[in-house]
């Protein structure tokens, strides 16, 4: 299989980070020519964090941003196979509104790729179409 093909970036997406795997991160998109990289979450009863408002946990939103970030600057590698090289060093969560429906979609978009450093930028949005959050993630790449 080639390391950059679709079904390798589903594979690193999907199976082989397994709080990827445990949470259900689904990879919907990929675009490695404009770096961009869309996903899907859906949502279960466990990622409540508000009962009484039936809301998920702000920190599964985050979680959903450094796994769609992290996968989109991966994007930036020649080889996905020098994936287990990228590490969040930098991130910021802006939570906008309470996300409501059945999965949450994010879109990753990297910002800038430096010699070692990826910058990617994530929207959130809920089923209905709404920002719930925006997501700014730095990477360190060992080299």
């Amino acid at each position: 299989m080639d390391a950059l093909s679709p079904d390798a970036m589903r594979s690193l997406v999907e199976d082989l980070i397994p709080f990827n795997r445990f949470l259900g991160v689904r990879l919907e998109s990929v675009d490695r020519e404009a770096g961009h990289l869309d996903t899907r979450l859906e949502l279960r009863p466990e990622f409540v964090g508000n009962a009484l408002r039936d809301m998920p946990h702000g920190g599964v939103v985050s979680a959903l941003i450094d796994a769609t970030a992290g996968a989109a600057a991966a994007l930036s590698l020649e080889d996905l196979s020098l994936a287990d090289r990228v590490a969040t060093i930098d991130m910021r969560v802006d939570y906008l509104r309470a996300a409501r429906g059945a999965a949450l979609h994010a879109h990753a978009e990297v910002m800038r790729t430096g010699h070692r450093v990826i910058v990617v930028r994530t929207d959130v949005h809920d089923d209905s179409g709404a920002l719930v959050a925006l997501g700014s993630n730095a990477f360190h790449v060992a080299r």
